[in-house]
């Protein structure tokens, strides 16, 4: 789509604009747009993602995290990219951008993967009816860059609902990554240790501090369910320590796997001296270390453990749930959390899940 905006940028003097959902995306937008015009462009404000072209033109361009910020302004052509994942798409739309095609009689287009059904979905069937619109439809594998083994391995390894809307561009009633998340999410309170009895525990292990959260997720292997948990943030690390330490205490785990990176090799290293049972990561080595390829792994384990396996989960962990996103770039699939939300409830749990699988911790005892 970005072909379109530059087009009639080049082929007329009106002005167009380009709205991303969020500013992330907006600067990632923004460089390719930015130096595929360098040639043709009379002044570039980065400040103002305002690019003005020796034609005439201008093109502005917009992050949605600010759904207000386009009002008062008048363009002959907008583009919105990504709109399936603009939180109020129809209030943006409505409300603030479509006025701004008015002067001009301007034109609209709307490019995204498809998440669930929502406002994305309902221009779309209202498209279908409409004269003045059109839709149009593109599956991964039209993309004569992507090499089709690409397509048939995550064809493979993704969930098939997954696939048909990532891959395929088709509308799933459920655009969620995580599915099964209401018949999951039933936990409404953490159990006692005594409940558990003699049982196989497992724990997993998500730190944060300052803007993330630092969540313990404790489950019961024998029961398959989550039976405690904790969430907190904005704590020092020696005192979030002490609080698995002691939830290390009242319910003797057979092992931890907390995460490695950052800051968690300083205090695993502390863990271990203090006897707490760390399990070791794929790599040998005590704790699971995150990369693109590791998260994936636990995260696809994750889901088929909610889908097939009847891992029951507390429900203070739904929302993450439902919003988790997986979005694929480079053919390769990305996954994480909505801008500006967390998922750090998902990590720890899909931590303690492959715990659960695992069970071969690195140190037995406490």
């Amino acid at each position: 789509m970005q072909d379109i905006l530059i087009n009639a940028a080049l082929n007329s003097s009106n002005p167009v604009a380009w709205f991303a959902p969020t500013y992330r995306m907006l600067l990632d937008n923004w460089r390719v747009v930015r130096n595929t015009l360098a040639p043709v462009t009379a002044r570039a404000s980065d400040s103002e993602h305002r690019l003005d072209l020796v034609t005439g033109s201008v093109i502005d361009m917009w992050s949605l995290d600010n759904h207000d910020a386009a009002r008062g302004r008048k363009y002959a052509l907008i583009c919105i990219n990504e709109a399936a994942m603009i939180a109020r798409l129809q209030e943006s739309w409505e409300m603030v951008i479509r006025p701004t095609l008015a002067d001009y009689q301007g034109r609209a287009y709307f490019a995204s993967t498809p998440k669930g059904l929502n406002y994305f979905y309902t221009l779309c069937q209202q498209a279908e009816t409409q004269s003045d619109w059109a839709t149009f439809h593109f599956r991964t594998a039209d993309n004569p860059h992507i090499k089709p083994s690409e397509i048939d391995e995550m064809r493979r390894m993704l969930p098939a609902s997954t696939f048909k809307q990532e891959i395929e561009a088709e509308f799933m009633a459920d655009g969620s990554y995580f599915q099964n998340v209401e018949s999951a999410a039933v936990i409404d309170a953490p159990d006692l240790p005594a409940q558990h009895a003699g049982h196989t525990i497992l724990m997993g292990v998500d730190w944060g501090k300052q803007n993330d959260w630092t969540v313990i997720t404790v489950a019961c292997r024998s029961c398959n369910r989550v039976v405690d948990w904790q969430r907190f943030n904005q704590i020092d690390y020696h005192i979030q320590r002490g609080r698995l330490a002691a939830m290390v205490k009242d319910w003797n785990p057979l092992a931890v796997l907390p995460e490695r990176n950052s800051i968690g090799s300083v205090l695993i290293d502390e863990l271990e001296r203090d006897g707490v049972p760390i399990m070791a990561g794929p790599d040998g080595l005590s704790g699971w270390n995150t990369t693109a390829t590791s998260k994936a792994d636990i995260i696809e384990a994750l889901h088929m453990a909610l889908v097939r396996d009847d891992f029951q989960v507390p429900r203070d962990y739904a929302d993450e749930l439902r919003a988790y996103e997986i979005e694929i770039r480079a053919g390769a699939p990305k996954f994480g959390a909505p801008s500006g939300q967390h998922d750090d409830r998902v990590i720890s749990l899909a931590l303690c899940w492959r715990a659960m699988l695992d069970m071969t911790p690195a140190i037995i005892g406490w």
